[in-house]
């Protein structure tokens, strides 16, 4: 394979946007059912980095684009000391765009958003955990669910799947207001404040399908009349709450890659003091069902191709698409937006290794405009809901899960990493 390659579609945006408030860095995780042995996870680590290549690299600057070369220093294992998704210096990471961090229990796995999607980032962590428990004397059946190591990698996963399934479509404008935003306190030192809520999964989907829904719309609905009601309820503003929902594409187009594959759907709902959540629910539904379909999705792939395709942007110098990314960051992004809510699914480990591992989650990071982020996902039946906040106001993120709560009748179990709040 070749040494280098370039940035897919959508990872081109985040060098140019990121920042100590908006760092790009999201974390996949679990918590193990015994303490981490360090020098076998950095063992593990090692051996499991030599399947994924796009995962063993350096960003270096071009004269038109980034691209992405290959790292041959060592990957080194940390016990965790800062808070999640913290910023990622390549230079004090030996040039390294992805961490695999320790500390008691919990492994977690945090990588630059341009590497690759949640789908990557949890095959990456399977493999590291799949190692991991072999060196600890298991005896591992990988039931066809984990990437082994040793394995050469396929060329399909380093495809740009983008360009694959970019098709020419007349472009349709469509204005677009700016959405409510969510402000508060800055956290102080700053950081990311996790709260984390666990419901039953399976329970919980059901409730959502009695109700006409999918889980995802199910709890996107109620992401929205929790923000109605800590700051709208009162009809004192008239903003659409708009959520950011990414949607990975490998559902939609068969694609084996293992760089980002997704695109984002806005679901904006305008309430008034009149709205109910069976009602919202109802609109978020139909919304979501409108937009996520293969004709649609369509849509904005061969939008945001079509972009990077022409050439009066092609041979523009990189210094100066950075500053139009940034822009186009901020006025066709985060200003559209109140939160994103990222949901990775269902987990399925081998039997093996499952029996190991008490909870998988997902941490989403926060950016200047969405100062609260949500990241979900589902493991032996745990739904776990992730909001990570660089502010001190909760009273959305507890209003939520009491929603979920008094609707479904299931009790979540709330904790949090304190970060902000000690001492």
């Amino acid at each position: 394979m070749d040494s280098w390659f370039r940035l897919d579609n959508a990872a081109k945006i985040f060098p140019a946007v990121t920042k100590k408030s908006n760092t790009s860095v999201y974390r996949v995780g679990v918590r193990l059912k015994e303490d981490v042995d360090p020098r076998a996870l950095q063992r593990a680590a090692a051996t499991a980095l030599k399947r994924y290549p796009l995962l063993a690299v350096k960003l270096r600057r071009g004269v038109f684009w980034n691209f992405f070369d290959k790292n041959q220093s060592p990957i080194l294992v940390s016990e965790e000391s800062n808070y999640p998704c913290a910023p990622l210096n390549p230079k004090q990471n030996r040039g390294y765009f992805l961490r695999v961090l320790y500390y008691k229990r919990q492994v977690s796995v945090e990588i630059f958003h341009a590497l690759t999607d949640g789908t990557g980032a949890i095959e990456f962590l399977k493999t590291l955990l799949y190692q991991y428990f072999r060196l600890k004397g298991r005896e591992i059946d990988p039931q066809g669910l984990v990437l082994l190591p040793g394995q050469v990698p396929e060329q399909c996963e380093l495809d740009d799947s983008f360009r694959k399934y970019y098709k020419p479509l007349k472009r349709i404008k469509s204005k677009r207001q700016p959405s409510f935003r969510i402000a508060g306190t800055p956290l102080e030192p700053f950081g990311n404040n996790i709260v984390h809520g666990v419901f039953e999964a399976k329970a919980l989907n059901s409730h959502a399908r009695k109700k006409g829904a999918t889980l995802t719309e199910y709890l996107t609905a109620a992401l929205i009349y929790a923000i109605h009601l800590s700051y709208l309820q009162y009809g004192l503003q008239r903003e659409p709450v708009v959520i950011s929902v990414p949607v990975n594409l490998r559902k939609l187009f068969p694609s084996k890659t293992l760089r980002n594959f997704f695109a984002v759907v806005n679901i904006g709902v305008i309430t008034d003091e009149n709205t109910s959540f069976d009602t919202l629910l109802k609109q978020v539904s139909r919304q979501m069902k409108a937009k996520v379909n293969r004709e649609s999705i369509q849509e904005i792939i061969s939008e945001n191709v079509h972009l990077e395709r022409n050439y009066g942007v092609k041979f523009v110098p990189l210094f100066l698409k950075d500053i139009v990314l940034k822009q186009a960051f901020i006025f066709q992004g985060e200003n559209l937006k109140t939160i994103t809510i990222s949901n990775l699914g269902n987990i399925r480990f081998p039997d093996d290794m499952a029996k190991e591992i008490e909870e998988a989650s997902v941490i989403l990071y926060p950016t200047v405009k969405s100062p609260v982020n949500c990241g979900m996902c589902t493991f032996d039946n745990r739904l776990n809901i992730s909001f990570a906040r660089t502010i001190r106001e909760s009273d959305m993120i507890f209003r939520f899960f009491k929603l979920i709560a008094e609707d479904s009748g299931l009790e979540p179990e709330i904790y949090s990493n304190d970060w902000g709040f000690r001492g």
